[in-house]
């Protein structure tokens, strides 16, 4: 080239360079953008604003495509809105730009777990316990998932891992408590360890209902009567409920200790007029306190027809009440025998 021909060619260099400066400037500040786009996103959700997060995490998104934090933070947002199908679309896209990210690996699985969908929970789950092995929380959660989805003998190893792996929180003991009552009702030798894991949790954290039921239910799997009253007495003392009072006459009732019985089933209803269960069992607690020679006996028979007609009323389909009802009816009280 020659000297002159190379001044004609510079202008058209420098333009060109300067084009390709103003791109990688643009770039540049689109990802600015998008970095303080984030932080405001990240922000307004930690403060609870979801729409002002929704916008500005969107905005992210659009001016860096390839943000993964972004896709992450507006997945927070949306599986914290209970929108599990757009929370898992958004953690997927952040596992594909970041194969490494335990966040979106874990928080897929939840999201996938909600929709039960458990396989792919799992398979999310087992991932992010590829990438934190240690994580008891991943081990946990794949536990859970495997009990849910049927295959409580698999979820017990992984609960075990999870335990391990140094987990001493109630949701966990918890947690294993209710793996091991599923893998009793096909083995009953792993009752054993689901009581023992179920009395974990409630040193740890006491006013837990469900827990109390849990252990109740396990002693009266083993036909423990006496000892699932106790149990339920207890939590009835610290956290009263409609089904613990209730399985508490169910428990005084197989004892044969029917007035103790009625009284339970009564104080269910009284926290829960229209629960069925204890409108049954009132009944047949009357009625088997008629039947054993009470002095009110005529009054008590009256009573469990009354509370059975009731339960018939909240729910029709009940074909055995319907028969204790014809089979125990008085003549005064207009039933059809």
């Amino acid at each position: 080239m020659t000297q002159k021909k190379a001044r004609k060619a510079l202008p058209a260099i420098l333009t060109s360079l300067v084009v390709a400066a103003g791109l990688v400037l643009s770039g540049c500040s689109q990802q600015h953008v998008a970095r303080k786009d984030y932080v405001q996103g990240a922000i307004a959700e930690s403060q609870g604003h979801v729409t002002r997060a929704l916008h500005e995490l969107n905005a992210a998104i659009k001016n860096n495509p390839g943000m993964v934090l972004a896709y992450e933070a507006r997945g927070d947002v949306f599986r914290k809105m209970g929108n599990y199908h757009k929370a898992a679309r958004d953690y997927k896209t952040a596992t594909a730009l970041n194969p490494l990210s335990f966040h979106a690996w874990y928080w897929l699985g939840v999201s996938f777990q909600q929709l039960r969908r458990f396989s792919a929970a799992i398979g999310s789950y087992q991932h992010a316990l590829t990438i934190h092995p240690k994580s008891s929380r991943a081990a946990m959660s794949i536990a859970v998932t495997y009990a849910q989805n049927g295959n409580p003998f698999f979820g017990l190893i992984y609960a075990q891992r999870a335990i391990a792996n140094g987990a001493r929180t109630f949701d966990a003991y918890a947690n294993l408590g209710v793996i091991y009552a599923q893998c009793a009702r096909q083995n009953p030798k792993f009752r054993a360890m689901a009581i023992h894991n179920f009395r974990a949790s409630l040193e740890l954290q006491p006013r837990q209902p469900a827990i109390y039921l849990n252990l109740a239910q396990m002693y009266i799997a083993g036909g423990n009567y006496g000892e699932a009253a106790r149990v339920l007495r207890t939590g009835q003392k610290i956290c009263p409920t409609p089904l613990l009072s209730e399985r508490l006459g169910y428990s005084y009732y197989r004892t044969g200790h029917y007035a103790k019985a009625r009284a339970s089933y009564r104080m269910a209803l009284s926290q829960n007029p229209a629960y069925v269960p204890a409108l049954n069992g009132l009944g047949a607690a009357c009625e088997a306190l008629a039947i054993n020679g009470a002095a009110n006996s005529g009054s008590l028979k009256k009573q469990a027809i009354k509370s059975w007609k009731k339960s018939l009323a909240l729910e029709p389909n009940q074909p055995m009440i319907a028969n204790l009802v014809q089979k125990f009816a008085l003549p005064t009280d207009g039933t059809q025998p």
